[in-house]
C-alpha cells in the first residue's frame, strides 16, 4: 500500500500537519506513517528526560508518545493503518533515507514545531528538507486548514519543470481539480503581452485529464526586484486572495520558497506559508 511520511516533534503544530496528512490517506486509501527522530540535546523532553536518553536509547518516553499519537490519530481515522517508530538520529539526515524506502509518496510536515530552547526549530529544517527530499513534500501551515483539494495554485513562469510538478502532484493527490496559474511580473511589461503568454502556455495543461478548468492570476512586483522578499509578497497576496486551498511550487523557485521559511520577524505575517504548499522532489 502507498504511504505518507509524517515526522514529528510531539508539537500541536506537528499534529495538525498529521491530521492534514491522514485526510489525504482517507480520502486516497493511503496508509500514514509517523517516525520521530531525537538526539540527547533536541530531543524535546525536559532536562531529567535527556538525562535518560544517554543512558537509554530506546527513548521509553517518545515510544509512549508516539503510540498516544497514534492511538488519537487512529481513533479520528479509524479506517486508515497508522505505523510508527522512533530513531535516534538528525531529522535533516534521517528522514531523506527513511524516504527513498519503498512505498513512499510524500513527506507531509509542519513549518515549524515546538518552540523554546529546547525543542527543534522545524522552519529552516522544512525548507532543507524541501531541497533534499527524493520524494514531494506538502508543507502544512501552523493552523487548522481546509482540508478539502479542490483549487490548486500552481506558481509559475512558464518552465517544463512546472510541469513536472503538476505531474507529481496529480500522482500523488488522485482526483479532478480546478488549476489557477499563478505568476508575477515585472511592473513595466505590459498586460496585454503577459496574458499572451499565459494564454499560450495554457496549451500545455491540456494533456491532464484531472484537471477541470484553469485559469490564471497574475500581479506586478512594485517593488524593485534587488528586494527579495518582494516576489513572495506579492504572491502571497494573490494566494490569500483567492479561494485556493494548495499551492505547487517547483525546487527551481528557490527564492520563493527559501524566504517563505524566512525567520525575519519584520516578514513573519507576510511571508509565513497560509495555505499547504506541495513541492516537487528533488532530482
Amino acid at each position: 500500500m502507498k504511504k505518507l511520511l509524517v515526522p514529528t516533534d510531539f508539537s500541536d503544530n506537528a499534529f495538525l500537519a498529521a491530521t492534514y496528512a491522514a485526510t489525504i490517506c482517507k480520502k486516497q486509501n493511503y496508509s500514514l506513517h509517523l517516525v520521530h527522530y531525537y538526539t540527547a540535546t533536541s530531543s524535546g523532553f525536559e532536562e531529567n528526560d535527556i538525562n535518560a536518553l544517554t543512558a537509554d536509547p530506546g527513548l521509553l518516553k517518545a515510544d509512549l508518545t508516539i503510540k498516544e499519537w497514534t492511538h488519537k490519530l487512529q481513533s479520528e481515522f479509524p479506517g486508515i493503518d497508522i505505523s510508527y517508530h522512533n530513531e535516534r538520529g538528525l531529522l535533516q539526515e534521517a528522514l531523506s533515507k527513511e524516504a527513498k524506502k519503498e512505498g513512499y509518496l510524500a513527506i507531509v510536515m509542519g513549518t515549524t514545531g515546538a518552540t523554546g530552547a529546547k525543542n527543534i526549530f522545524w522552519g529552516s529544517n522544512t525548507a532543507i528538507i524541501t531541497m533534499r527530499s527524493p520524494i514531494p513534500v506538502i508543507a502544512v501551515p501552523n493552523k487548522p486548514v481546509h482540508t478539502d483539494i479542490n483549487k490548486v495554485g500552481l506558481l509559475t513562469n512558464l518552465k517544463q519543470e512546472e510541469l513536472i510538478t503538476l505531474q507529481e502532484f496529480l500522482h500523488t493527490i488522485k482526483g479532478d481539480i480546478d488549476l489557477a496559474l499563478i505568476h508575477a511580473h515585472k511592473e513595466e511589461e505590459s498586460l496585454t503581452s503577459i496574458q499572451e503568454k499565459l494564454e499560450l502556455w495554457l496549451v500545455n495543461i491540456e494533456p491532464f485529464n484531472a484537471v477541470r478548468n484553469v485559469n490564471y492570476l497574475t500581479a506586478p512586483i512594485v517593488k524593485d526586484d534587488k528586494n527579495l522578499d518582494t516576489v513572495p509578497e506579492v504572491i502571497s497576496k494573490i494566494i490569500s486572495d483567492n479561494a485556493i486551498d494548495l499551492i505547487l511550487i517547483t525546487k527551481s523557485r528557490k527564492t520563493f520558497f527559501e524566504r517563505l521559511f524566512t525567520t525575519s520577524v519584520s516578514k513573519a505575517m507576510t511571508l509565513d506559508l497560509q495555505k499547504p504548499a506541495f513541492f516537487g522532489k528533488t532530482i
